[in-house]
């Protein structure tokens, strides 16, 4: 795992726009793994991603059918897809806890302190601290 990709872009990555066949075929809709792709690219903002989709849309109305579309993504089955859980999550995380990088200087692998931040932030969040 590159530890220097922050959890976005490693979602973003794994999910891009060249697998979104296999996404069409879990989820049955056409729009829905494009929506996924922008719904990442955008932060997670379901509005932004369906106004990407649909520029024409008022805000309002992006609004409430952004969040229709994500009522239609069963992330169970997308990560089933990819063969991807809980244990691949923790895994993940913590080889983030414990990033390294090289000392441009010395050449030695010293700790990378905000690689493990963003780590310590998502540790953080899922223990509810």
């Amino acid at each position: 795992m590159d530890t220097s990709q922050t959890e976005q872009e490693l979602f973003e990555s794994e999910f891009s726009t060249n697998n979104l066949s296999l996404m069409e075929e879990i989820v049955g809709d056409k729009e829905v793994p494009i929506f996924l792709a922008e719904w990442l690219k955008n932060g997670l903002n379901a509005s932004a991603a369906y106004k990407v989709l649909h520029p024409n849309v008022s805000d309002a109305s992006a609004r409430v059918l952004g969040s229709k579309k994500l009522t239609k993504i069963n992330i169970s089955a997308i990560l089933a897809g990819y063969d991807l859980g809980v244990n691949d999550y923790i895994l993940g995380l913590k080889e983030g806890l414990a990033a390294l990088k090289f000392n441009e200087l010395t050449g030695e692998k010293v700790a990378d302190y905000r690689t493990r931040l963003e780590f310590h932030r998502i540790l953080g969040k899922l223990l509810g601290f």
